[in-house]
């Protein structure tokens, strides 16, 4: 980026010669990289929903209580955490393509040694060596994509990176279901194995060499701070802030993730070169979307949580129906990757943004209307398009990070941004509790009334994002247009 001046020894995380970037095969790679990369996002995200569809397979199979098993869904999640900060340095200092590579085949041994446990204690600890690959496999392969390809085919490029998000969770628990007929819980792990060759192979040959230079030294204090910071935020999120224990308490444990992360940035301040730069929140790009991105998600994350309980105890749908309107919003989320490229081409991120911010807010308040009776395609249709306004906004909101981040500042901001996305979707979460409590007739069972108020309170979150946008500048991500008007 003009005006960023690099100095001697800087790291440099781009590709010199735009030619190189396809290896002579423009038009196909560039369509074929993003979806590459992002095979390392399909073996996360399915192996997640296809273990949650296996909890009791996997409890009978290793002489465990169920609810025991939370235990290796969250080892995972607190690895992940712990070690994402480090992802943007060692891909500065082993090379981005080299790492992912590296990641990919930690993230495969770690599900062959998942298949192979025999007590749950092997399996959590099988758990926490796919968490080290997975940490560094979805920052890493976001910074490839935008370093490997030219500005102007990043939305485009996104666009098919976030495929692997939509279906893994749709057909994971099917293949799940197929493999616990057919073999055993086991082969969750291992079908892993062929979809990470194939992947890992696809990489080698495609993904162009990425430059890199020597680095600073690694910044421990901050790696301890900052991780631990993430770590206590993630349990303080996950458990409700202690939820059910005397308010002192609770008050206590969630000054802890506060403390840790004032006294990050202090370090920050000082440290010549902080594992998270927070400098790079001074780009303007940067902080809008993750701002709108932190607010945009929990509502997602509460959504998600709320959702299913509507329908199946609230409305009183069958899991089988219900799974219908969830069906319907991946559709919504898959078309989106078509619509929002065109339109942000068409009519630039600023304008696209806040028009499908607006429509995501109001349709966010939608299953507050839902009532008994009604038809299960008519609440299908309203949640498709919410999904199809949600995802159009996500896509120019994720790319707005890079606006105007150079190049080797990348990986840096890939970590922010990972940071914020994991955070925002368990704090989602735990908001949808927090609503569901406080809301009028929430007396166990739940009626639909008691989520009235919780989704009006979700779509007036998701409607601040407007305050955001509105001030931002009309020709914000310029560059990233393939079309100039």
């Amino acid at each position: 980026m003009p005006g960023h001046p690099r100095g001697e020894g800087e790291s440099v995380f781009s590709i010199t010669d735009p030619a190189e970037m396809v290896g002579g095969v423009s038009g196909l790679a560039r369509r074929i990289i993003p979806l590459v990369v992002a095979s390392s996002l399909f073996m996360d995200l399915m192996d997640t929903s296809a273990l949650a569809t296996a909890m009791p397979a996997l409890a009978a199979g290793l002489h465990s209580d169920p609810v025991q098993l939370r235990v290796a869904l969250t080892a995972y999640l607190a690895t992940v955490a712990v070690l994402v900060p480090a992802s943007g340095w060692l891909s500065n200092r082993i090379g981005a393509k080299r790492l992912f590579l590296v990641a990919m085949a930690v993230f495969m041994l770690g599900s062959i040694a998942c298949g192979m446990a025999q007590s749950l204690t092997g399996l959590v600890l099988a758990r926490v060596v796919q968490g080290v690959g997975g940490s560094m496999m979805t920052p890493v392969g976001r910074s490839i994509i935008v370093a490997a390809l030219p500005k102007g085919e990043l939305v485009r490029a996104m666009s098919w990176f976030a495929i692997p998000a939509i279906l893994a969770p749709m057909v994971g628990p099917p293949i799940a279901g197929f493999l616990l007929e057919a073999r055993s819980w086991r082969w969750i792990f291992w079908i892993n194995i062929p979809v990470g060759i194939i992947g890992m192979i696809a990489i080698a040959l495609l993904v162009p060499r990425i430059e890199r230079h020597p680095v600073k030294a690694f910044d421990w204090p901050g790696f301890a701070l900052a991780g631990l910071a993430i770590l206590s935020a993630m349990i303080v999120i996950e458990t409700g802030a202690l939820a059910g224990h005397l308010l002192p308490l609770r008050l206590l444990v969630s000054a802890g993730p506060l403390l840790l992360a004032i006294l990050y940035l202090a370090h920050a301040r000082r440290a010549a070169h902080p594992i998270i730069d927070i400098a790079l929140l001074k780009l303007d790009t940067l902080r809008v979307s993750l701002a709108v991105g932190w607010l945009q998600r929990m509502a997602m994350g509460a959504m998600t949580f709320m959702l299913p309980l509507l329908l199946q105890i609230g409305l009183g749908y069958s899991a089988i129906a219900s799974s219908q309107v969830l069906i319907a919003m991946a559709f919504g989320s898959l078309f989106a990757r078509f619509l929002a490229p065109a339109l942000l081409d068409r009519f630039g991120f600023r304008a696209v943004m806040i028009g499908f911010a607006a429509l995501s807010s109001l349709l966010t308040a939608a299953p507050a209307l839902f009532e008994r009776g009604m038809p299960i395609w008519l609440m299908s249709v309203a949640m498709t398009l919410l999904s199809l306004f949600r995802s159009s906004f996500f896509i120019p909101a994720g790319i707005l990070a890079y606006a105007d981040t150079r190049s080797e500042d990348v990986p840096n901001a890939t970590v922010l941004f990972t940071v914020a996305q994991q955070l925002s979707l368990g704090a989602g979460v735990t908001l949808a509790g927090l609503l569901l409590e406080a809301a009028p007739g929430q007396a166990a069972p739940l009626g639909a009334d008691a989520f009235a108020m919780p989704f009006a309170v979700l779509a007036a979150l998701s409607s601040t994002t407007l305050l955001i946008l509105l001030p931002m500048r009309r020709d914000a991500a310029e560059q990233l247009r393939r079309r100039r008007i």
